[in-house]
């Protein structure tokens, strides 16, 4: 595998993991700040100490899943309007996510949200239509009698990814605790899935499209 492919893909891994690992090291830096009751969204608002390194890691997180997007239609998914989805899923879910959350932070003015706050809203909309759909797309893709595997792991991920969303968006209008918590579930149900996704374009497997 090239160089720049096999960075690529590394990226992917790096994106999904390193969004968990900054966030708890700027989390401990927050004072006051509890990853189990509050978002990831808080830690780039402008009242927190440390904005500037959360929103430069949106930007960061945006460009290694945009050359991992590259890397993924370089390699595994170079045919097929699944496996062509799919890449622009990854692609949207780093500017929503990412970009949107590190240039639009979640600021509020007297407990309401200011213009970047709702921006952020909507990029981060965005961005969590595109990761739920991503599963949906692989289910597509690795068809159960080639990768039985890949294609349970799909579905698992896809069911489990609905219904980690649901609680997510409860537990963010306060219907129930510990939103914080529940995020970061629901991130890391769809991060390992990427990071799989990384797994199988490193060892250089296409994936052959059922239709063109």
């Amino acid at each position: 595998l090239p160089l720049l492919l096999l960075a690529a893909g590394v990226s992917g891994i790096l994106a999904s993991i390193g969004d968990f690992i900054v966030t708890a090291i700027l989390g401990s830096l927050y004072p006051g700040y509890s990853f189990v009751h509050r978002s990831e969204s808080y830690l780039g608002t402008s009242d927190s100490p440390v904005a500037l390194y959360m929103n430069t890691w949106g930007l960061v997180f945006c460009f290694l899943l945009i050359f991992f997007a590259w890397g993924l239609r370089s390699t595994i998914f170079r045919y097929g309007r699944w496996q062509t989805l799919i890449v622009a899923l990854v692609v949207l879910y780093g500017l929503g996510e990412g970009a949107g959350s590190g240039l639009f932070p979640y600021n509020h003015v007297k407990n309401v949200l200011t213009l970047s706050g709702k921006l952020h809203s909507v990029f981060g909309a965005l961005g969590g239509v595109a990761i739920v759909s991503i599963p949906f797309a692989g289910i597509k893709i690795f068809s159960k009698e080639s990768f039985p595997r890949l294609h349970a792991y799909s579905k698992l991920v896809l069911i489990a990814g609905l219904i980690l969303t649901v609680v997510f968006l409860v537990s963010d209008r306060d219907v129930i605790s510990y939103r914080g918590l529940w995020q970061r579930i629901y991130l890391f149900n769809y991060h390992l899935y990427l990071s799989v996704l990384a797994m199988v374009m490193l060892k250089q497997k296409t994936i052959t499209p059922v239709n063109r």
